[in-house]
């Protein structure tokens, strides 16, 4: 009987709650936001609109509807945020020549120059998440990915409810 006492046996973890877990996503995501806040404080862009010039400098040449979902935001958005670094003599509209009814946005001279010299979140990213291997960090992707189609496919199941 002495020998039983000292095995130790499976004990299930605590249940996490759901709430608990999105909790934790909302805090990552201020994280987040502030982390991108403060490297990018010299340019004098909001985060949104640094991520613009970031998808057209990777991305090239887009029309206004890939960008907003590039962005992930609405057209009406992407219109604002393009405006006002339009404005700013970042980012230049022209004709698309595929689609004669859109438009593309193009990253001007000076905001290729501005995305070079500022530092990219990129390396901040990679320097934030050593913490986590890299087969932890494609796992991460993927049930994060899999949340968010689960989540939009409630948000449209709730915009076709009638109240």
């Amino acid at each position: 009987m002495s020998e039983l006492a000292n095995i130790q046996f499976f004990e299930e973890k605590p249940r996490v709650e759901k709430a608990e877990v999105f909790d934790l996503i909302d805090q990552v995501a201020k994280n987040l936001r502030h982390i991108q806040r403060l490297t990018i404080l010299d340019t004098g862009l909001s985060p949104p609109q640094y991520q613009v010039l970031r998808s057209l400098q990777y991305h090239g040449d887009m029309p206004l509807k890939d960008l907003a979902i590039a962005c992930n935001c609405t057209r009406a958005t992407i219109t604002g945020l393009v405006d006002t670094l339009e404005g700013k003599g970042l980012v230049a509209r022209r004709p698309n020549p595929e689609d004669r009814r859109s438009l593309l946005a193009t990253l001007t001279s000076e905001g290729m120059a501005l995305h070079h010299q500022t530092p990219a979140l990129d390396v901040v990213y990679e320097g934030c998440c050593d913490v986590l291997a890299p087969h932890e960090f494609e796992h991460l992707a993927l049930l994060l990915g899999k949340l968010n189609e689960s989540l939009l496919l409630g948000l449209s199941a709730a915009k076709g409810r009638t109240p």
